[in-house]
């Protein structure tokens, strides 16, 4: 608009502010603005939905939130364009660090206090950018028992996480409405104890590959020792034909883009699945896509334990939430189980099952295929 305007040209509203305080920042379609107030304060304004009245006139609906420093609206964006009740479906694909990044600027606490929160969340970087839908106990779980600190740190991880929980709950940003940080197990002392399979159960599994839709899928997490959101986005396009490994991983320090070599035991599967197709991700579902961890579990996960014979009762853990005794999850620690029997070097195999502590990355620098593979081939 001309800088001596006194209405708007589009809109007919009378101008009341400073050329200044009227620009807007501009930004990419639907990821709203921040603009400046008179009174020192900074606005973050989004449209949610555009709707014409009785006359064809267009209106926008918009969500609007003022707050004391700009760069608090700027954070506050991706949350105000997922408020609305048309918008649940986007809710549902929010991801943990953009939850987080949302509360960080509505909780009013004292700066040490804030302090001790930000450097808590820093240990749930495995999980930061999975979506809220697929994260379970067992991904948070883990994230505390793996995060090498004692137990004021993991009381503050479990804090902080009850926090982004409670404030993602009202605003549909957690699909299942459960705060899963109260059922976050703290001891200070080493990770919780987690169920395994036997040898026995194993080489159930191993027995219907041939029966049963899918059990492939099983048996090859369980000798892999990626996480389940790692294994179910693992891309062809990674895997390395001459040297037989794959080269995947989460967002963490170390376990990003980390060498995993491929025991015998599973190599034809894997042979049989990454020359049938050419792209795409590797354990791919019906269509050809990717598996949610929710379908997974339930279409893959579980059916395949019931073929194979091996009984899942549904039990209380840590907390009192309810499962099942074994969870994808499971698979990740045999992994480590099996792992143990195996004599080599602990820099390697913390190099295989993608440990989170920066401390240990400096340790197991410089690890090769070579040490690697004699890990997997003795599993």
């Amino acid at each position: 608009m001309p800088k001596e305007a006194a209405y708007c040209m589009h809109c007919g509203i009378k101008q009341t502010v400073t050329e200044t305080s009227r620009r807007w920042k501009s930004r990419g379609n639907g990821q709203g603005t921040v603009y400046k107030l008179p009174n020192g304060k900074y606005r973050a304004t989004v449209t949610v939905k555009l709707y014409a009245d009785d006359n064809g006139k267009v209106h926008r609906k918009t969500i609007t939130r003022s707050f004391d420093k700009k760069k608090d609206a700027i954070a506050a964006l991706p949350l105000l364009r997922l408020e609305p009740e048309t918008h649940k479906k986007k809710r549902a694909a929010i991801t943990f660090k953009e939850l987080y990044d949302a509360w960080l600027p509505t909780h009013k606490k004292s700066k040490s206090t804030m302090d001790c929160y930000k450097s808590a969340f820093k240990y749930f970087q495995p999980v930061w950018y999975e979506h809220m839908e697929d994260i379970d106990i067992d991904d948070l779980q883990e994230c505390v028992d793996t995060c090498g600190k004692g137990k004021r740190t993991q009381q503050n991880m479990k804090a902080v996480c009850g926090l982004v929980y409670k404030y993602g709950i009202p605003r549909n940003a957690v699909p299942s409405g459960l705060n899963l940080a109260e059922y976050l197990h703290v001891s200070g002392d080493g990770a919780a104890e987690r169920e395994s399979f036997t040898d026995k159960q194993i080489e159930q599994i191993r027995a219907i590959l041939s029966k049963t839709r899918y059990a492939d899928y099983v048996y090859c997490m369980i000798y892999l020792g990626f996480r389940p959101s790692e294994f179910l986005s693992l891309d062809i396009s990674r895997y390395d034909h001459n040297n037989k490994c794959f080269i995947g991983g989460g967002k963490t320090t170390a376990g990003t883009d980390r060498l995993v070599t491929i025991t015998p035991r599973i190599q034809p599967y894997i042979d049989e699945i990454v020359e049938a197709r050419t792209e795409g991700v590797v354990f791919a579902n019906d269509s050809g896509g990717h598996w949610t961890l929710k379908d997974f579990t339930e279409k893959v996960f579980y059916p395949v334990l019931d073929a194979a014979g091996i009984d899942n009762p549904i039990i209380e853990i840590a907390g009192g939430v309810k499962r099942h005794r074994y969870t994808p999850h499971t698979c990740r620690h045999t992994f480590a189980t099996l792992m143990k029997r195996v004599d080599a070097p602990s820099k390697d195999k913390l190099a295989l099952i993608g440990h989170t502590s920066e401390e240990m990355l400096r340790y197991y620098q410089g690890v090769n295929a070579d040490d690697l593979r004699k890990i997997t081939d003795k599993l």
